[in-house]
């Protein structure tokens, strides 16, 4: 993801950053981490495919029932001992809809109590002011409130409408002492709305906010024009607001965008920004994070289920992560040097690396250029 907010307030430097590049994994602040060099992945973990909502843009394969072979109590909490023995930096439980296991406190608290930071993703429709009380017990800091859910009650895409629903979710987790943001997202249904969107996350009181593209293939070109003006809107909005986190996803294109724009304007803080973006070090699949499902499959990101590099059931995540025989692996941490096409040109590509995920379903090759990069040609080409 991309923190327009924290890159256009330099809220920490790149001498900051520095400080913390060499040690462990708990002894980093947690806002660091994406900056940290840290040998164990971030891991996404999806813990059951069982949601309570069906989702259009859903792409993890949610149902309304759980996976016969899902993960045990039992498994799980083997996981996350692992996990903790290889002090991985920081979970994020994803679904499904997490709430929905029964084990889930059980799960949450045990990961704590290890050491783990551990963050949810939840569509909050299961958060009542008991349940909010229980995530905060568990040790859980912070909530990202999914509104894809909520925002399809009407059979259409209504985010505004969404938010006035996860409303009581929010306060709930307030008054707990729980933090929280919404992921909302935007495209050619809504991108009209963005205005009064963006005003109703105002009216909730939250001060943390991610943006989703949805992203169909079908026509690139009509995904990279709305992408463009999302991200324009996004960093005028930022730059007006700094009292609110703007955040995006899916593509670190943004990044070299927002910089490029900064320049013309602030050659300092954009110098400064550089190195930012260049210690986050662009699209961390297969690298900094791996994405771990609810059959123990383990993932390059959560966006690349087509690919699997091993299962946890059969061998331990670090015997999978650390497998220095493992050709894409391999790739994957040094990936500036494989891209080829747009990508390959671009001398961004150390802030970005693209989307292989996009790449292999659209080019057949997971270096090949991506295909949702808005970047026009003399923008790659710009130092």
């Amino acid at each position: 993801m991309i923190n327009f907010s924290r890159l256009l307030k330099v809220r920490e430097t790149a001498r900051d950053v520095k400080k913390h590049h060499n040690k462990r994994a708990d002894e980093v602040p947690k806002h660091l981490i994406r900056y940290a060099n840290v040998k164990a992945p971030m891991v996404i973990w999806n813990i059951t495919r069982k949601c309570n909502f069906s989702c259009d843009m859903c792409h993890l394969g949610s149902a309304l029932e759980a996976d016969s072979d899902e993960l045990t109590t039992q498994e799980a909490l083997e996981f996350i001992d692992h996990m903790a023995s290889i002090k991985v930096p920081m979970i994020s439980v994803y679904g499904g809809e997490p709430l929905t296991r029964d084990d889930f406190f059980t799960l949450a608290g045990h990961a704590h109590n290890s050491g783990l930071r551990i963050i949810l993703s939840s569509n909050a429709a299961l958060i009542t002011e008991k349940t909010a009380r229980e995530i905060a017990e568990s040790g859980i800091s912070y909530v990202g409130i999914d509104m894809d859910g909520f925002s399809q009650i009407s059979g259409r895409m209504d985010v505004i409408a969404g938010l006035e629903k996860a409303k009581p979710a929010m306060e709930y987790l307030k008054n707990a002492g729980v933090g929280c943001g919404v992921r909302i997202t935007i495209g050619d249904f809504n991108l009209s709305q963005m205005s009064p969107i963006i005003k109703a996350i105002e009216n909730t009181g939250l001060k943390r906010f991610a943006v989703c593209q949805h992203i169909d293939g079908s026509d690139w070109k009509a995904v990279k024009k709305e992408r463009r003006k999302i991200i324009d809107y996004l960093i005028d909005y930022a730059v007006e607001n700094p009292e609110m986190e703007v955040v995006t996803e899916q593509l670190y294109d943004d990044g070299v965008y927002l910089l490029q724009r900064v320049a013309e304007s602030d050659p300092g803080l954009a110098s400064e920004m550089e190195k930012l973006l260049a210690r986050q070090g662009g699209c961390p699949a297969g690298d900094r994070i791996v994405n771990v499902d609810y059959l123990g499959n383990v993932h390059l990101c959560p966006y690349w289920q087509d690919r699997t590099i091993g299962n946890i059931r059969e061998q331990k995540l670090s015997d999978i992560c650390f497998d220095e025989e493992n050709e894409i692996l391999a790739k994957m941490k040094d990936k500036t040097q494989y891209l080829k096409g747009k990508c390959g040109r671009c001398v961004h590509k150390h802030l970005c690396r693209g989307c292989g995920a996009r790449a292999e379903e659209m080019c057949g090759d997971l270096f090949g250029a991506d295909p949702a990069c808005y970047l026009t040609e003399e923008e790659v080409a710009a130092v």
